[in-house]
């Protein structure tokens, strides 16, 4: 997708919302390729994983989301969880999140993956 803002123009850095919308379309891209059987679930995982890196860069909350996310990947795709174990996991990190962030200081600046799965599980953001 091209930018209709003339290159002279100096680049600034999407808000939260565009970065949340490119993660899910990104997310959306690879659960089809999961779905194909063009990629493990592990390996959708890390891909998904470089795009977070590259919009938000690393912080603890979305750091640890990832680790949990990709981890249920491996075990997923190895067959020792259904997806309602799988899910009811992720589930339970991310209610464990919201339940730390209002006592965290500091507060990472953007958790967008985070929030991004919370979106998904149907939770509430976290409060910026």
């Amino acid at each position: 997708m091209r930018s209709s803002a003339p290159s002279s123009a100096p680049a600034q850095a999407p808000r939260q919302d565009s970065r949340a919308d490119a993660l899910v379309r990104e997310a959306t891209r690879l659960a089809g390729k999961v779905k194909a059987g063009e990629l493990s679930r592990t390996a959708a995982a890390d891909q998904l994983n470089l795009t977070r890196l590259k919009l938000v860069g690393p912080n603890l909350v979305d750091d640890n989301t990832f680790a949990m996310y990709r981890y249920l990947a491996v075990e997923r795709d190895a067959g020792r969880l259904t997806q309602e174990e799988s899910q009811a996991r992720m589930e339970m990190r991310l209610r464990e999140w919201m339940r730390r962030w209002p006592r965290m200081n500091p507060r990472p600046p953007e958790p967008v993956f985070t929030d991004f799965l919370l979106k998904v599980y149907g939770l509430p953001a976290l409060d910026h």
